[in-house]
C-alpha cells in the first residue's frame, strides 16, 4: 500500500519542485510529511539529483592546492560548512582536515577543546560526508556518533561520527583504511579529520594520508606539516611529530592507481613562505640548493646528557651521518659547529660545556674524512635559545648542537625542476649508440614506455625493441642486460617484482624475434635511480622504463 501511494504522490513532489523557486526541498519534505498514508524518511529514498564525485566537490569548494582554505581560522567562508574550522582538501572528494569551531563560534562559544559542534556535524552530513573523525579524546563524550539527513543532491546521507587517537599506530591504520574506502567507493563521501585548531594533529594524518595515497616524500611530508601549522610550529615537542612523519611507511594494502592518485591529489602552493619551514640537516643532504648561507640547522638527535661532552654510539646519530652525506654530496660545504646550553648554572662554565661539546662534533667528523678545512667549532654557553628556558621541554632542547652554512657551491637558478622539457632526456640516445657503448655502460630504450601498473608492451614500444633485435642479429658480440624500471610509488617489494616484469617483457620479445636467450639476463630495479622527479607525472613517465647494459 506505502508503495502504491509513493508512487501517487511521486509525480506530484516533482511538479512541486519544478514550480516553486524558493526551498522546494524542505516544501517537498513538508508535503509528503502531511499525508498521513507515509513518513517523511520516504523522499530521501528518492535517486540522487547528481554524483557526489571527486569534481563535484573540487569545483563546489573551489580547491586549488593543499594550504587552500575553504573555510578559515573562524569558521568562515563557506556557510554550508560552518561549524568547521580551518578546513583544507588533502585528496579532493575524499578527504579533508581541519578543526572544530567552538571558541570563535558565533552563538553558543564553548572551550576550544571540544569535538565539533552540532551545526558542523550536521553541515558535514548535508555536503555529503560519509565520516567525521575527532583525533583527541577530551570530550568525546558529548558528540553525536552518528548524523541522518537530506543529503546536498537530495539523497539521504548517514554520516558516521568516530574518534581516533592520531598518535595510536592502531588507529592511523584504521583511519586509512576509511579514507581508502572512500576513494574507491563512489557510494561514499568524504571523509573529515579534525582536530581543534586545523594545524598539528589534523596536519599529522593529512601528511599520513598524502604519504600513502599521493607518493609524497618524507621531506615533503614533513614541509606540508610545517606550513599547515600556520607558523605555530616552534616548539621543540613538534620534532616528534616530524619524525613518526618521515619514519611512516605506505600499506601496500592500500595503495591507489595512478589516474586515481592524478584525479583526487591536490599539488603543493606554487608560492611557499620559507620562514614558517622547519628546515633540519636532512635539507643539506637532499636540497643543498634550497640552503642560503648562514642558515642554523639544529641537530634534533644530538642530545648530551647533564654535564656530559661525548655521545655514546656516534656512528648510529642519524644527524651526524646526514652531515657526512652533506659533504660527500657537496664537497666544497664549510659549516660552523656550535655548542649550546640553557640558561641553568654558572654562564662560563655554560660556555666551557658548550664548546667541549661543539668540540666533541668537530673531532668525530673529522675523524670520519671531512677536511679540517670545512669546519669550525664553538662554544655559545646559554647566550643564544632556540626555545624557551621556562619550561622543562625548552631547556632540554636548548642543549643543543648546531651547524651553521658558512659556504657552500653556488647553484644556477636559472632553470626550476617543472621547466624540464618532458621529452629533453628520452632524445639523447638512439639504438645506434648501442654499438658505441663499453661494457657496464647502460643506453635507454626511450621509445619503450609503460602505464602505470603495467608491464605489457605496446605496440609503439614493440617497435623499438624489434629494432633492437634486428641489431643484436647483425652485431653478434652483443651481449646485454635487460633492466626494468618504476616510479616511485607504491611500495619498493612491489616496484621491484613490476620492474622485473617489465624487464621480462623486453626479453620474451627479443627471444620471440630469434635472438638467443644465451645473450641476454634481465632484471628489475624498482624505483631505484630515477631519471626525472617523482613529484611531477610526467617524471613518473619517464621513470618507467627499460635501460640496456652491455654485457662482456
Amino acid at each position: 500500500m506505502l508503495i502504491r501511494v509513493f508512487t501517487i504522490l511521486l509525480p506530484i513532489v516533482f511538479a512541486i519542485k519544478l514550480s516553486l523557486a524558493q526551498d522546494t526541498t524542505t516544501l517537498s519534505i513538508d508535503s509528503i510529511a502531511n499525508d498521513s498514508t507515509t513518513t517523511v524518511d520516504t523522499i530521501t529514498y528518492l535517486p540522487p539529483q547528481f554524483a557526489l564525485s571527486p569534481l563535484f566537490y573540487k569545483k563546489r569548494y573551489k580547491e586549488t592546492d593543499l594550504m587552500y582554505k575553504i573555510v578559515d581560522n573562524w569558521g568562515n567562508g563557506f556557510d554550508s560548512l560552518y561549524g568547521t574550522r580551518n578546513m583544507r582538501p588533502i585528496l579532493h572528494g575524499v578527504a579533508y582536515r581541519g578543526g572544530a569551531n567552538n571558541y570563535f563560534h558565533k552563538t553558543n562559544k564553548r572551550k576550544n577543546s571540544n569535538p565539533l559542534p552540532n551545526d558542523g556535524v550536521d553541515n558535514l552530513c548535508k555536503e555529503g560526508f560519509s565520516h567525521s573523525i575527532y583525533l583527541y579524546r577530551t570530550n568525546w563524550e558529548s558528540a553525536p556518533p552518528i548524523d541522518t539527513c537530506k543529503c546536498v543532491n537530495s539523497s539521504k546521507n548517514i554520516m558516521q561520527y568516530d574518534q581516533f587517537d592520531y598518535f595510536d599506530d592502531e588507529h592511523v591504520y584504521k583511519m586509512l583504511e576509511i579514507v581508502y574506502k572512500s576513494a574507491i567507493d563512489s557510494t561514499l563521501g568524504p571523509v573529515y579529520l579534525h582536530c581543534w585548531n586545523g594545524w598539528h594533529a589534523s596536519g599529522f594524518i593529512s601528511a599520513i594520508i598524502l604519504k600513502q595515497f599521493c607518493g609524497m616524500s618524507d621531506l615533503d611530508a614533513v614541509t606540508y606539516w610545517d606550513l599547515g601549522t600556520d607558523g605555530a610550529n616552534g616548539s621543540p615537542r613538534y620534532n616528534k611529530i616530524r619524525e613518526r612523519i618521515r619514519k611512516f611507511k605506505p600499506y601496500s594494502e592500500f595503495l591507489l592507481y595512478d589516474s586515481l592518485q592524478n584525479a583526487i591529489c591536490p599539488p603543493m602552493p606554487t608560492v611557499i613562505d620559507s620562514s614558517q619551514l622547519h628546515i633540519g640537516i636532512e635539507h643539506l643532504v637532499i636540497v643543498p640548493e634550497a640552503i642560503p648561507l648562514n642558515t642554523v640547522l639544529i641537530l634534533n638527535n644530538v642530545k648530551f646528557q647533564p654535564n656530559k661532552t661525548t655521545l655514546p654510539n656516534p656512528d648510529a646519530n642519524p644527524d651526524l651521518q646526514n652531515i657526512i652525506k652533506a659533504f660527500q654530496k657537496s664537497p666544497d660545504l664549510r659549516l660552523e659547529i656550535g655548542g649550546h646550553t640553557d640558561r641553568s648554572g654558572n654562564e662560563v662554565k655554560n660556555r666551557q660545556l658548550s664548546n667541549a661539546r661543539a668540540q666533541f662534533v668537530y673531532d668525530y667528523l673529522i675523524k670520519k674524512g671531512i677536511p679540517q678545512k670545512n669546519l669550525t667549532y664553538k662554544g655559545y654557553g646559554s647566550s643564544k635559545p632556540a626555545y624557551s628556558n621556562r619550561t622543562k621541554g625548552g631547556r632540554a632542547a636548548n642543549r643543543r648542537i648546531e651547524v651553521k652554512v658558512l659556504h657552500k657551491k653556488a647553484e644556477s637558478s636559472d632553470k626550476l625542476v617543472d621547466e624540464v622539457d618532458p621529452f629533453e632526456l628520452k632524445q639523447k640516445t638512439t639504438l645506434k649508440d648501442l654499438l658505441t657503448k663499453k661494457v657496464g655502460e647502460s643506453l635507454l630504450l626511450n621509445h619503450v614506455m609503460f602505464e602505470p601498473n603495467m608491464f605489457e608492451l605496446s605496440d609503439s614500444s614493440a617497435i623499438q625493441v624489434d629494432s633492437l633485435a634486428e641489431i643484436m642479429k647483425y652485431n653478434t658480440h652483443l651481449n646485454i642486460e635487460i633492466v626494468g624500471y618504476t616510479d616511485k610509488s607504491g611500495i619498493e617489494d612491489k616496484n621491484i617484482t613490476l620492474s622485473t616484469n617489465r624487464a621480462k617483457a623486453v626479453y620474451d620479445r627479443l627471444i620471440e624475434k630469434g635472438i638467443s636467450s644465451g645473450r641476454l639476463y634481465f632484471s628489475g630495479c624498482g624505483s631505484e635511480n630515477p631519471i626525472a622527479t617523482n613529484a611531477y607525472r610526467w617524471g613518473r613517465d619517464l621513470n618507467r622504463r627499460i635501460e640496456i647494459v652491455i654485457l662482456p
